[in-house]
């Protein structure tokens, strides 16, 4: 069962011991607008990231992990030489100065280091959210010691309650659980959008059983939580005080629900035939391993006492090569070494692989083995195109959910003071190796500077990130290096001696 659907029984159980559940959906409207099959697709999705599946058994179906690695893989390559930026603004709304230096200010120094810390586990928390279809990245200060710190919730551990008419998440319980000795303390952070207000309420809760929340406590009485306000409006917010990444995949589960689905929802079913083919061919391995069919009256057997009965074992070499087995022939042993059947197995299971890339929007070779299906260099191409629009995708999503954490870090600074007010801005930039061939690329954009087609600013710009005023700033600094070096060159040139 997914962290999901239990605590959605949790709070449902909680609320209709406080107040009749109908008053409660009436005055807070808190039913979820999830079907039971996006609740079930949610738990298992969970379980297949776990490693859970229910198909999987100790003895004879083994797992191929790939839900994980699918999540890892689309994970990495979004984050593959990720570039992000935060800098201050100028009176003219500039982020850099003419030389091509970047205009900071105490604000924008703030977010930014602050902001470094969710960026150096992003990549493994996206993985998880790529799993779960989705992610809500909060930040929360801390006003002791004046940083911002980040909380990090999965779609399955989410209770959504409402989204806006652009599917944006309007109200979600949000839930924080930890345990001291054995008790286990939650606390359900309620976020709800009101306008451009959110209003954020807090209750906690202490059990000793992990399976309920128990009964309701003040926020007082945990260290942790005493300065939190059980209610709070935030005026001006311009949205959520989170971010929530939802992953670029179209939701065939439930088609009308806003949440995000799994990046290997769709290939659920062939998943669970890969790894059915997997444990045919481990089978196989074993099952074709050496052994020796020989007469017991050949073996010499080892007597030992089992529960007072005098028992011969015979000694098992490596477990199975020698068998005593009654022949009823004067042959004393046949040898058991049957032909292992390999090659149509891989082909099978390197086919099911390759619908696995296909479904999650995969480019070839990512599962399956890249020599099977060679193709030209413009097929290849083709090909890659999968992956690349589903990373493109996904890194546009993500960047949307940065972004909002950013500016509900920045009313948090500003709220509580955490750094003087200014004006900042925000810039990310994607790699796009995944399609295409730097190397390549390189030669290409090498013959027109040489033709005089792009300058030597727009080439500057493009291999090394550079802004137009940077490049221009760089190119300059060269010209008079090269005219200084020049100079130094000339005497020695007029008087014939040999230049330094």
């Amino acid at each position: 069962m997914s962290i999901f659907s239990r605590f959605r029984r949790l709070i449902e159980g909680v609320i209709r011991k406080m107040i009749p559940y109908k008053n409660i959906e009436q005055v807070e409207h808190v039913e979820t607008p999830l079907s039971t099959e996006m609740e079930n697709a949610l738990d298992t999705w969970y379980q297949l990231y776990l490693n859970k599946a229910d198909w999987l058994k100790q003895d004879t179906v083994k797992s191929m992990n790939l839900p994980a690695f699918i999540s890892s893989e689309v994970a990495r390559q979004v984050t593959l030489e990720m570039k992000w930026n935060i800098t201050g603004k100028g009176k003219d709304g500039e982020n850099q100065t003419e030389d091509g230096e970047d205009i900071m200010n105490p604000r924008a120094e703030y977010l930014k280091a602050e902001f470094e810390k969710l960026m150096d586990v992003l990549r493994l928390k996206l993985e998880q959210g790529c799993a779960a279809g989705g992610m809500v990245i909060k930040p929360y200060p801390n006003t002791t010691d004046g940083h911002i710190y980040f909380d990090w919730a999965m779609d399955w551990a989410l209770y959504p309650m409402a989204f806006d008419d652009d599917g944006n998440l309007s109200d979600v319980i949000i839930p924080d659980s930890f345990t001291e000795g054995k008790t286990i303390y939650t606390r359900l952070e309620r976020h709800t959008v009101e306008g451009n207000n959110v209003r954020i309420t807090q209750r906690a809760f202490k059990s000793n059983n992990k399976n309920t929340l128990g009964t309701e406590i003040s926020l007082t009485e945990v260290e942790r939580w005493k300065s939190v306000e059980p209610e709070a409006l935030v005026n001006n917010t311009d949205g959520p005080l989170f971010g929530w990444f939802k992953a670029a995949t179209a939701n065939n589960v439930d088609v009308d629900s806003p949440l995000g689905a799994s990046v290997y929802a769709k290939a659920v079913d062939v998943i669970r035939e890969a790894d059915m083919q997997y444990s045919r061919l481990l089978w196989e391995f074993e099952g074709s391993e050496l052994a020796i069919d020989v007469d017991p009256t050949v073996l010499r057997p080892k007597t030992t006492t089992v529960n007072g009965k005098t028992v011969q074992e015979m000694p098992k070499l490596n477990e199975r090569l020698f068998r005593g087995v009654d022949l009823g022939e004067d042959d004393t042993y046949n040898v058991f070494a049957p032909s292992i059947r390999d090659t149509s197995l891989l082909n099978g299971l390197n086919q099911l692989l390759i619908r696995v890339e296909d479904l999650c929007g995969l480019s070839r070779g990512t599962l399956s083995d890249a020599n099977v299906d060679a193709r030209t260099a413009t097929e290849l191409k083709i090909v890659k195109q999968r992956s690349y629009a589903t990373i493109a995708d996904n890194q546009k999503a993500l960047e949307s959910c940065l972004k909002n954490v950013i500016r509900a870090m920045d009313k948090y600074a500003t709220m509580y003071h955490l750094a003087p007010e200014g004006e900042y801005d925000v810039s990310f930039e994607w790699d796009d190796s995944i399609i295409t061939d730097t190397e390549q690329q390189m030669n290409e954009r090498l013959m027109l500077l040489n033709a005089g087609i792009i300058g030597k600013a727009e080439f500057r710009e493009w291999y090394f990130g550079e802004t137009s005023a940077q490049a221009q700033a760089a190119i300059e600094a060269l010209t008079q290096e090269q005219l200084a070096g020049m100079e130094q060159m000339m005497p020695a040139l007029d008087s014939g001696e040999p230049a330094p």
